[in-house]
């Protein structure tokens, strides 16, 4: 996280449908997340390398107030900066930003 503190996250898709091809379907997405203090209990972190930060994978509280710039998973742009709109440079962030 932002502020230094670190979990381990686990996260599924779950789909359920009724019909055939084309059908309407359901999907959800499930995150369960612990305290990297308790990590070493689940079955989830065997082989996990805990005490390695480049094995980690940054995130923040949430697209709108997270300071990350260069997300490439960001949803939508940071509320606290301005967007830079130019259409002859490309980035792999899906927002530009000041």
């Amino acid at each position: 996280m932002p502020d230094g503190r670190a979990y381990l996250w686990i996260a599924r898709m779950v789909e359920s449908s009724r019909g055939g091809y084309g059908a309407p379907s359901k999907k959800f997405a499930i995150g369960l997340g612990c305290d990297l203090l308790h990590a070493d209990r689940l079955v989830y972190s065997q082989g996990l390398a805990f005490d390695d930060p480049a094995t980690r994978t940054p995130i923040g509280a949430g697209c709108k107030v997270c300071e990350r710039t260069t997300c490439s998973q960001r949803a939508f742009p940071p509320l606290a900066r301005a967007l830079v709109i130019d259409d002859r440079r490309s980035s792999f962030a899906p927002y530009s930003t000041v």
